[in-house]
């Protein structure tokens, strides 16, 4: 069972195309929090605190707050249903919105030097 959750109550996300999504949770490393993996459209959410992502405006990302809903999986579901690339898990389920802005910010610049 999925649930539908309004952005900007318990938490913000910020949308990522999934390579890019991939590259920024390997930069965060142990500081990335929840990451939600939408396999269809091949789509990343990761979780921040709410009302964290007014002024985001990073390329390819999308700031999801208020009066946006996420569709949220169960724990422990794997693909390729919607399912957590990141589970949430004590003490980090949310990710500090700068570092994940510089995380977002390197994995661009090191995308832009691939192509």
């Amino acid at each position: 069972m999925v649930w539908h959750v309004e952005a900007g109550v318990h938490f913000d996300a910020v949308r990522t195309p999934r390579t890019l999504g991939l590259r920024t949770m390997d930069t965060l490393g142990d500081a990335c929090g929840a990451v939600i993996c939408d396999p269809w459209t091949r789509i990343h959410y990761f979780l921040v605190p709410p009302q964290s992502t007014e002024g985001w405006a990073l390329p390819q990302t999308v700031p999801c707050g208020m009066a946006t809903y996420i569709v949220v999986p169960p724990l422990g579901a794997s693909e390729p249903a919607l399912h957590w690339a990141a589970e949430p898990s004590t003490p980090r389920v949310l990710t500090d919105v700068e570092r994940l802005r510089g995380a977002v910010q390197q994995a661009l610049n090191t995308q832009r030097r691939a192509d």
